[in-house]
């Protein structure tokens, strides 16, 4: 019996000895660790995620999470099909069909059809305010039916068969699937339960990568609904400031955090721990003509444009100068951009005054702008700046504007909307400038922009400044993010 005992014991010792040997590689047991899940710091849960389109980029992201419309646009600004396996447009460019693809699924497991879709966009045209379905009201019998006149069977032109949708416009409109592809038109059922996330999101149903495992007012997490993407969780955790979720970040408690502190970029940029992502909007200055003559007005820009280059050149992520361009696009026109330089540089007296005044709406990056601008000014000039940052009501009195010398316009910035671009502009436009902007709208859209651009920059009325960047602070778990062309993440592009 000894033998026995003494036999087994030597046996434990060998085994332990021998694996005390084996080379163990816990690289793999790591890598699964860090798919498992990965916590985004945000500043609202939205609970309504039925009328969107005002919702900021960061809280769309929850809805592109679950949801896929027929068509997307990637990160190069390209419409592709998503739902739709293809899409086919008629020679005069008034009607499209959809094929719907054949993999695609509700998550409840239940195969989506075309009929879905049609009964989605019915939703959103009897539930929805005008401003988060402009796509949908270029369709024939739109307005009619959201009117009462007709019925949406017989009287609005979207119909479908079991692996199609057919939708046929009033008019040519050649932006119809660029607009189809913003968040607010991928598909949900029973829009309306959308309007109270918190309360039925176990009764949602969407077609997404991710689906709702829980909801409250400090968290929303999501699980993963397929194989296509890399983390099998994501949580969106409320932190009252972008501060707190830094301080979180930096004891692993947030692996994603959207527009990080100014004073945290450039650590942040060194560690290769920053993403950082040019976004089509910009910040651009009106001037005051009633206060500011021509010559005062250049200079100014001038001023005010080498005060945040100044900025720049040492904080690189949070803008890109415009360089005279009003577009983000235009900036490879290197003819504009000169002629742009010369006409800024001429030379002429002006009598300075001791005090600007600036007006700016209230957010992050315009109090930067000020900031920056006031201590250039303060340093350089003998002119002394006192700027105002305005709430919401505020920013909207026309009569409390004129007050000021120069004003801060947010505006977002896209080269295919000039229109809509510049009608967001036209309470500051000359008559002369407001019978061009009239002209170009007689054309529908195909109008050359470069007259009106000429001549806001020509007479310094409105001028562009800087174009915006989002800044993504991620964690080792997160190598790389995709944003995709309407500014929201694409997680299939998560990694």
């Amino acid at each position: 019996m000894k033998k026995y005992i003494i036999l087994i014991l030597i046996t434990i010792i060998i085994a332990a000895f021998g694996i005390s040997f084996i080379e163990y590689d816990d690289s793999s047991v790591a890598n699964v660790g860090l798919q498992e899940g990965i916590t985004y710091g945000v500043e609202s849960i939205p609970n309504d995620l039925k009328n969107i389109s005002e919702l900021s980029s960061s809280d769309k992201n929850i809805l592109c999470a679950l949801t896929k419309g027929l068509v997307e646009k990637n990160k190069e600004g390209e419409i592709v099909p998503s739902l739709a396996s293809e899409v086919n447009k008629s020679e005069d460019g008034i009607q499209y069909e959809f094929k719907i693809r054949d993999d695609v699924y509700w998550s409840n497991g239940s195969k989506v059809t075309g009929k879905d879709v049609v009964t989605f966009f019915k939703e959103l045209l009897k539930e929805c305010n005008d401003d988060e379905i402009t796509c949908l009201l270029q369709v024939y019998g739109a307005k009619d039916f959201r009117d009462g006149k007709v019925s949406f069977d017989k009287g609005v032109a979207i119909n479908c068969s079991d692996d199609s949708v057919t939708i046929r416009l009033n008019n040519k409109y050649d932006r119809f699937l660029e607009e189809l592809s913003k968040p607010q038109y991928r598909l949900r059922s029973n829009i309306i339960m959308w309007s109270d996330i918190m309360k039925n999101y176990n009764n949602l149903l969407y077609c997404g990568d991710y689906k709702i495992k829980s909801a409250d007012k400090g968290n929303i997490t999501l699980e993963k609904n397929n194989d296509s993407v890399k983390f099998k969780r994501i949580s969106f955790t409320k932190d009252d400031s972008v501060e707190l979720s830094m301080a979180s970040y930096e004891v692993n408690e947030r692996d994603i955090v959207i527009n990080p502190p100014e004073s945290e970029l450039n650590k942040l940029k060194e560690s290769n721990k920053l993403i950082t992502i040019q976004k089509n909007s910009g910040a651009y200055i009106v001037m005051n003509n009633s206060s500011v003559p021509m010559q005062g007005r250049r200079i100014v820009y001038n001023y005010i444009y080498k005060a945040i280059g100044s900025y720049q050149s040492n904080n690189t992520s949070e803008y890109d100068l415009a360089e005279g361009c009003y577009f983000r696009e235009e900036k490879d026109n290197l003819n504009m951009i000169q002629q742009r330089k010369v006409d800024s540089s001429k030379e002429g007296e002006w009598n300075q005054p001791k005090v600007l005044t600036l007006i700016a709406e209230d957010n992050k990056k315009n109090k930067i702008l000020c900031r920056v601008i006031k201590e250039w000014f303060a340093a350089n000039t003998n002119i002394t700046i006192k700027y105002t940052l305005a709430n919401d009501d505020e920013f909207k009195d026309s009569e409390l504007k004129k007050r000021y010398d120069v004003i801060i316009v947010n505006n977002d910035a896209i080269s295919s909307e000039k229109e809509e671009f510049y009608s967001r502009f036209e309470e500051y436009l000359s008559e002369d400038d407001l019978n061009i902007l009239e002209s170009l709208r007689i054309n529908d859209y195909y109008g050359d922009y470069h007259t009106l651009e000429d001549s806001l920059f020509s007479n310094y009325n409105i001028l562009p400044l800087a174009f915006y960047n989002e800044n993504i602070a991620i964690s080792d778990k997160v190598s790389d993010i995709s944003i995709d062309g309407n500014g929201n993440i694409d997680f299939h592009g998560l990694n």
